[in-house]
């Protein structure tokens, strides 16, 4: 049976015989014919009076995921930006929290906003790509948890915030979702280290937020705390959002409203559509879901921490992750890349010690190398770099599952495709 799974900018085609298929798991489509324009546009039409009023002579500052995100802004803009032609000014915030602020996709992004406001006739606003190194900063006390509360100073200038979130579990802030647009998104170094230094907190998980519509699905210290953090920077001030669960780029549910009311919808609608569980399994087929989210192993990497609870120990994984950008960018490199590259038993010692930004990865990576047989991974990062971080370089596909097979003929295999995008659990 052909299977194809995407890897960087295409696809690749495995053939796995189907008694040797566990399952087949995609992120879920609408079960009605979807077309992207007409689920935002009807989303936007539901809450566009109360948000109008509402900018009118005001503020605005829209909060966009940056360039590691797939999110479709050339179908959004031309639906959200006629709501703000009354607006006295609109910023446009590229929330890139950690990540670099320079990079091709973040200037792709640019370009589509100055292209969508020219058409939309919006004359006053201005783009603002966030750096968490070197933007202007301001302070909002401190957190319950300790945490610093330092942002971006321009947030200050903003009346009404509106963001755009595509919501899919996320393996230590529960969701990705609106709060995240500010916290980190927004935030100083400093803040970012201090927040995700509790992802090391069992309860800081996926599909758990303070925002969940069951209350038993609340207790993520992580997200309260990113949370918090947005709260004292908006002293009061609302914030709109715009939820959407997409699928192969291509929009499939979308809400709009006030933040808090929308995101909980929104993490229904993903537990819904995207939570599976199943049997534990020896092996497994990963891809991330192809560019952007396997565009250097910092990113892709969630695919792998949001689906490897099902695995068996001593189990097996091929990764399917292009990793065009390598292992992560320059910021990442010492206490992540370099990380990586000391014996899992090193670094597992180390997390007993202060925590530096990023150093969750790498420890997270050690646990699950030294839990598996083996973890394959078919990437364009060099074979040298790819074992000096304790993997095993793959260069074809289709013989790693073939000498499985040979291997162990009854072997079942779970292929899992824009993992990215989903929560498995192993099945009770």
């Amino acid at each position: 049976m052909k299977v194809p799974l995407h890897f960087g900018e295409g696809v690749i085609d495995l053939e796995i015989p189907k008694e040797n298929l566990a399952d087949i798991l995609r992120p879920a489509e609408s079960k009605h014919c979807v077309i992207a324009a007409d689920v935002l546009a009807s989303a936007v039409k539901r809450g566009q009076a109360g948000f109008v009023e509402q900018v009118r002579g005001r503020s605005v500052g829209l909060l966009l995921p940056d360039g590691t995100r797939d999110l479709p802004l050339g179908d959004i803009l031309p639906l959200l930006l006629p709501l703000l032609l009354d607006a006295q000014k609109v910023l446009f915030f590229i929330c890139t929290g950690s990540h670099d602020s320079l990079t091709p996709s973040n200037s792709k992004i640019v370009s589509t906003i100055q292209t969508q406001a020219s058409l939309a006739g919006i004359v006053e606003y201005e783009i603002i790509s966030h750096d968490c190194q070197t933007a202007p900063i301001s302070s909002a006390g401190v957190t319950q948890q300790g945490t610093e509360v330092l942002y971006n100073a321009r947030l200050d200038e903003v009346d009404v915030f509106v963001a755009l979130s595509d919501i899919k579990h996320h393996y230590f802030a529960g969701y990705s979702n609106p709060i995240k647009n500010i916290a980190p998104g927004l935030c100083a170094f400093k803040t970012i280290e201090q927040n995700h230094s509790l992802t090391f907190d069992e309860r800081s998980r996926a599909g758990v937020h303070p925002w969940h519509p069951s209350a038993s699905q609340r207790d993520n210290p992580l997200a309260a705390d990113q949370l918090e953090v947005m709260l004292s920077i908006l002293r009061g001030r609302s914030v709109w959002a715009l939820t959407m669960i997409s699928h192969s780029g291509v929009i499939q549910w979308a809400d709009f409203g006030l933040a808090a009311v929308v995101s909980s919808r929104a993490f229904q609608q993903a537990d819904d559509w995207n939570m599976h569980t199943v049997k534990p399994v020896d092996y497994m087929i990963v891809s991330p879901g192809g560019l952007p989210n396997d565009v250097d192993l910092y990113i892709a990497q969630r695919a792998l921490e949001l689906t490897a609870s099902v695995m068996r120990d001593g189990g097996r994984i091929l990764f399917l992750a292009a990793c065009p950008g390598g292992i992560g960018s320059e910021l990442t490199r010492e206490h992540f890349e370099n990380g990586l590259m000391s014996p899992p038993e090193a670094i597992l010692r180390k997390m007993r010690r202060e925590y530096h930004l990023f150093e969750h990865k790498p420890y997270r990576f050690a646990k699950l190398i030294q839990r598996l047989d083996k973890l394959w991974i078919y990437t364009k990062i060099a074979p040298a770099i790819v074992r000096k971080i304790h993997m095993e370089p793959c260069t074809d596909p289709q013989a790693a599952v073939s000498s499985w097979l040979a291997e162990k003929p009854d072997a079942k295999i779970l292929v899992v495709d824009e993992a990215s995008k989903l929560l498995l659990s192993i099945r009770p």
